[in-house]
């Protein structure tokens, strides 16, 4: 927190740093093949309220130190009041979800999980236990989600998680899934328009 004195103004201005930022509502991977566990964590938490931590999830998978599977994180959620279905799907479909998915990557050529929180037209924003909040292009996007089959076939080309409460009382959070995401650059890019006004 950062406090302003003067004789006409104080101000309190809250600041952040650009790694709690960055990690912001993200349950950040503890181990190299947790970004299965870590990705529930972080959707069960952020968007359901619960109180889940990496650890119980990889508990509940029983995999040792071997990567996960949708079909393992979909028998391990029961215990925690949920369920889940993989679907295969086109970015169109994509588009037209109302709440964040686990979606299946291949980032840098690794087996990878993360959370899509937002998607719209051009942009996808990702809360990524290993990289923290990030957005990318449709095209960034699509070169690391589509991993079924050929590539310029856009027709179910990705895989995704949906997970949904298993009893009464769970409800769903209305600010960690959004259809208008922004690029991180958006900001900067707006500063540099107002550098060119006289």
């Amino acid at each position: 927190m950062l406090f302003l004195n003067s004789p006409t103004a104080h101000i309190r201005i809250p600041i952040q740093s650009w790694k709690t930022q960055r990690d912001s509502r993200i349950v950040k991977q503890d181990l190299d093949y947790s970004c299965s566990a870590a990705s529930l964590a972080t959707l069960l938490n952020e968007f359901y309220g619960q109180s889940v931590t990496e650890e119980a999830l990889l508990k509940a998978m029983d995999k040792g130190d071997l990567r996960a599977s949708f079909e393992d994180m979909k028998k391990a959620l029961p215990q925690f009041g949920f369920k889940a279905q993989g679907f295969a799907a086109s970015y169109e479909q994509l588009m037209r979800l109302k709440a964040p998915v686990v979606v299946y990557l291949k980032h840098r050529k690794d087996d990878h999980f993360s959370v899509l929180r937002g998607i719209d037209e051009n942009t996808v924003w990702l809360a990524d236990p290993s990289l923290g909040n990030r957005t990318y292009s449709k095209a960034q996007f699509l070169e690391m989600w589509q991993t079924r089959g050929d590539k310029d076939n856009a027709e179910l080309a990705g895989k995704f998680l949906a997970v949904l409460p298993n009893q009464e009382g769970i409800t769903a959070g209305n600010d960690f899934f959004t259809k208008t995401p922004h690029r991180q650059s958006a900001q900067a890019t707006q500063q540099l328009g107002f550098r060119n006004i006289p």
